[in-house]
């Protein structure tokens, strides 16, 4: 299925059915059996390989470049999409991804 190739991560890292603070939206969307928890985004990137970013946290800064080039490491064309508004609070800015990825990511913003 489709949600199985998404990896949720909120505030206290990836949303995993070992927590016992998941909140009741983001049911649908834990990871079972991975061994382990993975507390930041930078863990979960690492481990995962996402082809995609999606922020839609509202969190200013939460793309940083370790987690971006991470991303960049194991694809082409890594797609960034910071999608929070307003701007002050997106999760990275299109210089900084471009940047970080050498040009190579494809780049949207909420904004």
């Amino acid at each position: 299925a489709a949600r199985d190739r998404f990896y949720v991560v909120d505030h206290l890292g990836l949303v995993t059915a070992t927590r016992t603070d998941v909140e009741p939206h983001k049911l649908p969307y834990v990871r079972r059996g991975l061994g382990k928890e993975f507390p930041s985004l930078l863990e979960v990137v690492t481990h995962v390989k996402p082809t995609a970013l999606v922020g839609l946290t509202g969190c200013a800064s939460v793309f940083t470049e370790a987690v971006v080039k991470a991303v960049a490491d194991c694809n082409k064309k890594p797609i960034i999409f910071a999608l929070s508004n307003p701007t002050s609070k997106a999760e990275c800015t299109a210089t900084q991804a471009y940047t970080w990825t050498e040009g190579r990511c494809i780049f949207a913003s909420g904004s």
